[in-house]
């Protein structure tokens, strides 16, 4: 499929599993294709509670590596975390946090624990009497509908609270910067743009000038990718191994 993609010179984004890592070959194809954003589900630091979930992931002590294997192609990372596993207490939402600054995620997302009725994780719950109440209209990743093991409901709902302040906030943006300057101005510009601007979008919405105010970044990254992705082929026809301008943290390409 990326093979087919490539001479389109489009850009493109989309929902993967971090095996996708595991052939580093493939990840230069999709870069090659004009992959410049990947969603993935990280769901935990913590290898006991991705056991517990029954999702076969790799070992979360190599997911700084294979993030930084995607930021060398200039693809960018939004991480999604589920809290409110059992293994999780109150130094969790600090130590994420720190995480996602040291890997340099530039975005990510993060979804209370929600046990939806007819599933396991459910049946579980209310056998343990562990389910707060059934506003199904609460059960939406948002709010807190069970008692966790070893924080208190307040604690899971203040620490979610406590993880998107901390990190769109403007420190945290900062320290999740690309090291190299080209790269800065479209990743500040799509960074305050998320999360941070909620009453500019909806004033944008209401004006119906959203087009008008993103169409520009998008073509500022689909410019920056394709310029990128040119120099990735050339270095490839040469024979290089080195990736084209890899800074460290993340898009060479352009967010």
């Amino acid at each position: 499929m990326c093979r087919e993609l490539r001479p389109l010179r489009r850009i493109w984004s989309a929902a993967v599993t971090l095996d996708v890592t595991d052939d580093p070959s493939v990840v230069r194809e999709m870069a090659l294709a004009g992959c410049t954003g990947v969603f993935i589900g990280f769901e935990s630091l913590s290898d006991t509670n991705l056991a517990e979930a029954r999702k076969r992931t790799p070992r979360t002590e190599d997911y700084a590596r294979r993030v930084r294997l995607l930021h060398d192609h200039g693809i960018q990372v939004n991480g999604s975390f589920v809290l409110g596993f059992d293994q999780d207490r109150r130094e969790v939402f600090r130590t994420l946090a720190e995480w996602i600054e040291a890997t340099r995620l530039e975005c990510a997302t993060f979804h209370i624990l929600t046990p939806y009725p007819g599933t396991p994780l459910y049946r579980q719950l209310e056998g343990e009497g562990r389910i707060l109440h059934r506003e199904w209209a609460l059960y939406d990743t948002g709010h807190v509908v069970f008692r966790p093991r070893h924080l208190s409901p307040e604690e899971l709902a203040s620490g979610y609270d406590w993880l998107y302040r901390r990190t769109f906030s403007l420190t945290s943006i900062w320290r999740r910067r690309p090291s190299g300057m080209a790269a800065m101005a479209p990743y500040l510009a799509m960074s305050l743009l998320y999360k941070r601007s909620n009453r500019l979008w909806h004033w944008l919405i209401r004006n119906r000038l959203v087009h008008a105010a993103w169409a520009p970044l998008v073509q500022w990254t689909r410019w920056r990718h394709v310029r990128f992705r040119e120099r990735l082929a050339a270095g490839m026809e040469a024979g290089e191994l080195r990736l084209p301008r890899a800074r460290g943290s993340v898009v060479s390409a352009g967010v």
